[in-house]
């Protein structure tokens, strides 16, 4: 174990670590973390005027009762509550591209609004025009999350080699106010910027009659099957766990992965508002799947660690449980994973992924097979597994799946843990008895 751990550190550590650092992973990171209200209220707002069950098909109750009350509610709130969902969610791909291009052109340190006005405009251009030149509102939602990330990287790239080569560079007098002297010192650049992407997208409207959102689409439809497939979900549910125990955080493998999870969402979302099933939704794995269904307390599936934790007869690992315990109810589990610790803790490797893989594995199928509903809304990474379960999904099963989860969670850690527990007491009695 530890020649192989020494050979992670050398070889996969620092892949990992210059992966983590890159400029386009941080910025979509940076970009999807600052619409967390977004998505949080946009999913809230579909869920409250979308009742789980049909009350006209249940019998006389407090259960009708409840029901047929929502759905008044609903249809009351239906309007205001649609339109928060459409500018907060279903406009995500504008939203992104926007995010993208400010966090982009802040790390170049370009202080302007221009390469982000250049990047959105270029969005409009390549996803929003139709074959008849009409602007159109089909891709502003998830279907136009690839072209948006694509795009807003292409158009803030090329807008600062022409910028900082000083392509077409206007010189004016110092008197000019900065905001006009830096629009008219970067015309050109934005010039050839909007011609540049005004050219692809016409290249993809006569080719393929279609907005280059579409193309970009099925170029990345492959990558998206994969994703959501059960062996992507195995890959994942290894990869997270395994990296995290030697200390790579998991976001070097869920940024990148966030845009494919995200489209599957909304993907979800807009079927659930046209009157699909939930059971019958277009993708299984998004991020309600791997942050409450998989990781179950945060990386590691450590919820059940922590419960296990809070009854130890070890003072040490009582302890670290009573602090661990709330934190990781919310998804937070930093106080176990290096408290107790599980990362670099030989103990704690094998359960660590095994309770992943099998959170994913059996969620995937129970979705799969139409026995728990597939997700169409996302409260927030940090609400607890059970009740985040429910409300993406609106389905009381995925409560259950939860609670059977953890059991089997528990049960896996159950004798791992107990071997540890009897380390850790063995040092204890010998610290005492030296004391």
């Amino acid at each position: 174990m530890e020649a192989f751990t020494s050979w992670i550190e050398k070889h996969v550590a620092p892949v990992a670590g210059k992966l983590g650092a890159n400029r386009y992973i941080q910025s979509i990171q940076n970009t999807f973390l600052t619409l967390v209200p977004f998505m949080t209220i946009g999913s809230l707002a579909l869920v409250i005027v979308s009742p789980p069950m049909d009350y006209t098909a249940m019998e006389e109750g407090i259960g009708r009762s409840f029901m047929q009350g929502w759905q008044s509610l609903a249809d009351f709130l239906f309007y205001p509550f649609i339109t928060v969902n459409t500018i907060t969610t279903g406009c995500l791909a504008l939203w992104v591209t926007i995010g993208l291009a400010f966090f982009l052109s802040r790390h170049y340190k370009m202080n302007s609004y221009l390469p982000v006005a250049t990047a959105t405009a270029s969005f409009v251009a390549t996803a929003c025009i139709n074959a008849e030149a009409s602007l159109m509102v089909d891709n502003l939602g998830g279907t136009g999350l690839f072209c948006g990330i694509v795009v807003s990287i292409a158009s803030v790239e090329l807008f600062r080699f022409l910028s900082e080569n000083e392509v077409g560079r206007i010189s004016l007098p110092s008197s000019v106010p900065p905001a006009l002297g830096d629009s008219m010192t970067n015309l050109v650049p934005a010039t050839i910027v909007f011609f540049a992407m005004a050219l692809a997208a016409t290249a993809s409207i006569m080719v393929t009659g279609a907005p280059l959102a579409n193309l970009i689409a099925t170029v990345f439809s492959p990558l998206v099957g994969a994703v959501n497939s059960l062996g992507g979900v195995l890959l994942v549910g290894f990869l997270m766990p395994f990296m995290f125990w030697f200390g790579i955080h998991d976001s070097v493998l869920t940024s990148p992965l966030d845009p494919f999870l995200y489209n599957n969402l909304y993907a979800n979302m807009d079927a659930f508002a046209a009157g699909t099933a939930a059971t019958a939704l277009p993708f299984v794995v998004t991020p309600p799947f791997v942050w409450y269904f998989m990781t179950i307390g945060g990386n590691g599936a450590t919820l059940a660690l922590a419960l296990l934790a809070l009854r130890s007869r070890s003072k040490q690992i009582g302890a670290i449980g009573k602090l661990g315990i709330i934190p990781v109810l919310f998804g937070v589990n930093e106080p176990i994973i290096f408290g107790l610790p599980v990362m670099y803790n030989p103990m704690m490797f094998i359960p660590s992924i095994l309770n992943m893989m099998l959170n994913g594995a059996i969620t995937w199928f129970c979705m799969d097979f139409g026995l728990v509903n597939r997700a169409f809304a996302y409260p927030g990474w940090n609400v607890p597994s059970p009740i985040g379960a429910f409300l993406a999904t609106m389905d009381i099963r995925a409560f259950l799946l939860i609670v059977a989860l953890v059991i089997l969670n528990l049960l896996v850690y159950y004798p791992f843990f107990r071997a540890y527990e009897k380390q850790k007491l063995q040092e204890e009695t010998e610290q005492e008895a030296v004391a």
